[in-house]
């Protein structure tokens, strides 16, 4: 995670929160529908 922090510094607070979050969603429906290609 401190990636991010190093991103942020460089681009502007807030645009590393936006990327980390929406990294952490994509990897969360990600998990999701191999969860649900696995479980069929």
């Amino acid at each position: 995670m401190m990636g991010y922090y190093g991103y942020s510094g460089m681009m502007g607070g807030g645009w590393g929160v936006i990327l980390g979050f929406i990294v952490l969603v994509d990897l969360v429906l990600l998990g999701i529908w191999l969860y649900k290609q696995i479980n069929k």
